[in-house]
């Protein structure tokens, strides 16, 4: 299990963090490219709800009260189970 061996190794200081993903890509390649989609996200000042064409399923009146980061990985979520890299 990828999880599982990339939590086992010994943490290293890291600057450039989509580099690192990158040369670990052979390694863990379902991680890195989920680690890659996660950091690509840029920053915005426009509602995630409007910035996203699933925002209003994902954020409806009941859960309007989740954070950016949780709405954020959320979304990182459903992309990656629509694509089979999570079951």
């Amino acid at each position: 299990d990828e999880l599982v061996a990339y939590l086992e190794q010994d943490r290293e200081r890291v600057t450039d963090i989509l580099g690192w993903w990158m040369k670990k890509q052979e390694t863990f390649p379902r991680l890195s490219r989920m680690a890659m989609d996660y950091h690509c996200v840029p920053a915005t000042s426009v509602d995630v709800e409007r910035a996203f064409s699933q925002g209003r399923i994902l954020l409806s009146h009941i859960r309007n009260r989740l954070s950016a980061e949780s709405t954020r990985s959320l979304l990182c979520l459903g992309a990656w189970f629509k694509t089979g890299l999570v079951q």
